[in-house]
């Protein structure tokens, strides 16, 4: 196949929203480590029961949960 004859015509995008200062959105290095920490309870999944993996899940989800909304404020 061949391209049409003449110019492209570029592709409009939106515009980019600006996020907030580079100091604001960088969690604390406490932040850090306790989401570190919950996220580490992930790996020791294979030594608990099914049953106990419920707790550790939700235990993410609200440390996830949380840290976001500290971002997105």
């Amino acid at each position: 196949m061949t391209e049409p004859a003449g110019p492209r015509t570029p592709v409009p995008t939106p515009p980019r929203v600006p996020g907030p200062p580079r100091s604001q959105a960088d969690p604390s290095p406490e932040q850090d480590r306790a989401l570190q920490d919950v996220l580490d309870r992930l790996e020791g999944l294979d030594a608990l029961g099914v049953h106990d993996h419920v707790e550790v899940y939700a235990a993410v989800d609200r440390a996830l949960r949380e840290r976001l909304a500290g971002a997105e404020s």
